[in-house]
């Protein structure tokens, strides 16, 4: 189980098929339009965390309430999903080709120690009011923008991509390991090799330039906002930013805890279903939240700069 996976690879094929809103699908992607999955195969874990873990991260009792209480989760079939968020230049080839429009407004975070979020029609997926390159992680993207994109390219590809659940998720993200982290915090820096989080280049920024241990690692990532994705350390199983860079949206509603979760990899469709679940953590995150199991939860109509996406796809 701790050993990489393969990538996995299958043969494509066009379909004729209209998707719901969208313009009729275009040509077929090319190799570097489609993002290459990571095969996970079955097993068991636990999901979510101790009171124990929380209260060492400083974690408010009503967000650790959400991942608790802990329970072994069976995966019973194998599954693909993508190495890395699904990027700008992924996401700019699905709207050319349909005409979706996943425009603001979009929540971004304002310059300075303030810490205060506005949101505007100027911001949005193309400017999100930061410098992007096309292999950065899109951000500004709601529920509805990341499934479209998803049934786009199944259709383009004859393949099923959908959003993970968040035990599909987590299990992706923990890569066999059962601690706070996906790796061994062996070293002071270890968090900014392995993850782009709020750190001490994000302290010049967003704090005055004091590193706050409570807001920001005392290392230094290289950037400030986004990084291109696999811009550091996969974790075991060979998957980038599983920890930082973008949230990445989920199937599952939000609800208080974890009580009467599903105990296999289904998503979880009862409860608050006008909020979804993120997992992850983002380039704007204080070590709190720096954890396999955290989550957070947002509005589905919900586009910001910090919460992006990644594709799991069905395997026969």
């Amino acid at each position: 189980m701790g050993r990489l996976m393969r990538y996995y690879h299958r043969s494509t094929c066009a379909v004729a098929l209209m998707l719901a809103g969208c313009a009729t699908p275009g040509p077929r992607p090319l190799p570097g339009d489609v993002p290459a999955m990571v095969r996970i195969v079955p097993g068991r874990f636990v999901a979510g965390s101790s009171k124990a873990e929380t209260d060492a991260a400083h974690y408010p009792d009503v967000n650790a309430a959400r991942e608790q209480p802990a329970r072994e989760v069976l995966v019973a079939r194998p599954y693909a999903i993508a190495r890395t968020e699904v990027t700008r230049r992924e996401f700019a080839r699905f709207v050319t080709a349909t005409g979706w429009r996943p425009d603001g407004p979009c929540a971004f975070l304002a310059d300075g120690p303030s810490n205060m979020w506005k949101a505007d029609d100027t911001h949005d997926w193309r400017n999100p009011g930061f410098a992007q390159t096309d292999d950065h992680p899109v951000v500004c993207v709601n529920l509805a923008d990341a499934r479209t994109y998803a049934t786009w390219l199944s259709a383009q590809t004859g393949r099923h991509f959908r959003l993970p659940s968040n035990t599909e998720w987590e299990y992706a993200a923990r890569a066999g390991t059962t601690s706070a982290l996906p790796w061994q915090q062996d070293r002071a820096d270890a968090m900014c090799r392995h993850a782009n989080i709020a750190d001490a280049r994000r302290a010049k920024v967003h704090n005055d330039g004091v590193v706050d241990p409570a807001k920001f690692e005392p290392c230094d990532d290289g950037y400030v906002e986004t990084a291109p994705v696999a811009s550091f350390l996969p974790n075991q199983w060979g998957l980038y930013d599983m920890i930082g860079n973008v949230w990445e949206w989920t199937e599952d509603c939000l609800n208080a805890n974890q009580v009467g979760a599903p105990v296999d990899t289904s998503p979880r469709r009862t409860g608050d279903c006008a909020s979804h679940i993120d997992r992850g953590a983002s380039w704007t995150n204080s070590p709190k939240y720096i954890r396999t199991a955290a989550q957070h939860p947002d509005l589905v109509d919900a586009r910001n700069t910090v919460l992006g996406f990644r594709l799991v796809e069905d395997l026969p």
